[in-house]
Formats: C-alpha cells, structure tokens, sequence
C-alpha cells in the first residue's frame, strides 16, 4: 500500500470516528486515562424509575418468564408442572411444548440433508 494510501484511509477513518460515537456514552481523552465514561442520560424522571422499580419488586417476572429470586440463583425459569387427572399425567401449566428434532432421520430427510450439506 502506498504512502498516499495509507494517508488517505487514515483520513477518511479520522474523519468518520466523531460520527461512529456520535450514540456513544464515553470520550476519548487519550494518554494513560483513554476513555472516559459519561453519565447516561435518561428520558425517565426519578419518580418515574423508582416507580419501574417497585412495579417489578412487586411481580418479578422479566419477559421471558424467568422469576427473580435474587442472590446466586437470580432468575429461576419456569418448569413444565403436571398432575394425574383420571389416571393419566396432565400438562397444567401454558408452557409450548415444542418436540426435539428425531434423531432417527428418514430415508428423504436423511437425502435432503446430504444435498444441503455435501460432505
């Protein structure tokens, strides 16, 4: 690569960086310190966040599913429950219940498979 190159790319790159941590939370102050974070800047007021907060200590569920319990555990997930309804096992929780892929394949999965994926 050339001197003319290289000066060129450094430029172009030089110029794009303001722009590349425009969204950024932090500046770059350079020698030993580098970076230097920003207080994040929020939309929310006090209030409102403390309000966030205690709306989640009174349900702890994220979105997912997944209770928080604190501490090591932090979130326990749910698990499917079931109990015995006139002598057979009954699923009684609103968990999918999304089946493994066979293991056995088919004579046309096993085809479609080797013409995807040529060894």
């Amino acid at each position: 690569m050339s001197v003319r190159n290289t000066t060129l790319t450094l430029a172009l790159a030089t110029m794009a960086l303001p722009a590349a941590l425009a969204q950024s939370n932090s500046i770059f102050v350079g020698g030993e310190a580098g970076w230097v974070d920003l207080p994040v800047q929020s939309t929310l007021t006090r209030e409102q966040v403390r309000q966030e907060f205690l709306q989640f200590r009174s349900n702890p569920v994220a979105a997912d599913g997944g209770r928080f319990v604190g501490g090591e555990a932090g979130y326990v997930f749910p698990t499917h429950t079931y109990a015995r309804v006139n002598g057979e096992w009954v699923c009684t929780d609103k968990i999918a219940h999304n089946p493994p892929p066979a293991a056995i394949k088919s004579e046309a999965e096993r085809r479609a498979f080797q013409q995807q994926y040529p060894a």
